[in-house]
């Protein structure tokens, strides 16, 4: 797609980590992932569909590190999913990469429902703490 300076963009689902939660057996408290730090902006690709939406290919700068990683995480760990659009070559690679966005490129309410989706089901992690 094509702005009003003719430069090109495409839509993208991103979202941001989440910050402390409780992880493992001994209920540890961490911030984050471990390969994202909390508040990472995340460009998210649902691939995984079919089994509910528990993970997502997500895109984003890796902890510690200017080197951008691609990894499929569970949703649970991603907070504030919104619309947004891209103009970032990198990003929009890896948009193109990913079939599933030429799909549902037009389908809003595809779109919402996947916002709505992540944004409320937290299944275990819940809200930050």
């Amino acid at each position: 797609m094509l702005d009003d300076n003719n430069k090109e963009y495409y839509e993208c689902l991103v979202g941001n980590i989440i910050g402390n939660h409780y992880w493992g057996e001994e209920k540890k408290l961490v911030s984050g992932t471990k390969y994202f730090s909390a508040g990472t902006k995340v460009y998210c690709a649902f691939e995984y569909g079919g089994m509910g939406n528990e993970r997502v290919i997500v895109y984003g700068r890796k902890r510690k590190s200017f080197r951008m990683l691609e990894i499929s995480i569970r949703t649970a760990y991603i907070k504030n999913l919104r619309l947004q659009k891209v103009y970032a070559p990198k990003i929009i690679k890896f948009i193109k990469k990913h079939p599933w966005y030429f799909n549902l490129l037009n389908s809003d309410c595809y779109n919402e429902s996947m916002i709505d989706f992540v944004n409320n089901n937290h299944i275990e992690l819940k809200e930050d703490i």
